[in-house]
């Protein structure tokens, strides 16, 4: 399987350290770089014949749809793709409008997950995601109109925008929405951030574990009664929507990352 980083976003999540441009100035050189990339990597991989295709971020969605076929043609000129192969986007509500989700409808993606976070302003707000609350339902359903089945959208607890009831507000909205597949995560508070740089200044409260505990065990047991298998740590899926490519990281299977701040795996190190 391959990993793709594309290192772009609209603008910085408070919460965020991973590596990424808001400017897309180098956009197009990027692009160049992932494909010499590619060409030059591409005996790494013993099995040449790939489960899994994944375009992670910063934003993939920041792309138009005629780049991201660029990429995936790349990697078709050096790599066989299962039948079955999943090839997930990363997308931001935002980005996901009619055009963008017709057009990709009609490549090889068969596989979006999307970073909603909440279903909330104040905690979107908090985050400085660039979508708003009724752009994360939007999208979902706009997404499942174009024919995207096997979605997964990202939710993040733990917030001190947020609370117990809002959290449970937000699992009941994705259990509504028909939502295969959620990652879901605790807010952690990053050095050189700026939600640390906020919670520092007494401007925002820092997020208390106990509650963190609390919306974790609430939603295991949620998503669950709800037809959820919790097959990873942070990740819960409905029969037959778990991820291939996230399940086989934690199956120690070889994986090739490509871009600036990716990680590969030979099946020793």
């Amino acid at each position: 399987m391959i990993y793709l980083h594309i290192p772009f976003c609209k603008q910085k999540c408070s919460y965020c350290n991973f590596h990424f441009s808001t400017s897309l100035k180098q956009k197009d050189e990027m692009i160049s770089a992932i494909k010499k990339e590619i060409f030059l990597r591409k005996e790494e991989l013993e099995n040449k014949t790939l489960s899994s295709l994944y375009f992670g971020g910063g934003t993939p969605s920041i792309l138009s749809v005629d780049e991201i076929k660029s990429l995936i043609d790349e990697v078709l000129k050096y790599f066989d793709f299962e039948k079955n192969i999943e090839i997930t986007v990363e997308a931001n509500p935002d980005d996901l409008d009619k055009n963008f989700l017709k057009d990709l409808a009609k490549t090889e993606i068969n596989r979006l997950s999307i970073g909603t976070q909440s279903f909330f302003e104040e905690d979107l707000k908090l985050m400085n995601r660039a979508h708003n609350a009724s752009e994360a339902e939007s999208s979902i359903k706009r997404a499942q109109d174009f024919g995207f089945e096997n979605l997964s959208i990202d939710l993040i607890y733990g917030s001190p925008t947020s609370n117990f009831e809002i959290w449970k507000e937000n699992l009941q909205k994705t259990i509504e929405l028909q939502v295969p597949h959620v990652s879901s995560y605790a807010l952690t508070v990053e050095p050189k951030t700026a939600l640390n740089a906020w919670i520092k200044k007494n401007k925002i409260a820092e997020p208390k574990e106990t509650e963190q505990n609390k919306e974790f065990y609430y939603m295991s047991d949620f998503l669950k009664d709800n037809g959820f298998i919790h097959y990873e740590i942070s990740n819960f899926a409905k029969k037959d929507f778990e991820s291939k490519h996230n399940s086989a990281y934690w199956k120690y299977k070889e994986y090739l990352g490509i871009g600036p701040s990716a990680h590969s795996y030979n099946g020793r190190n």
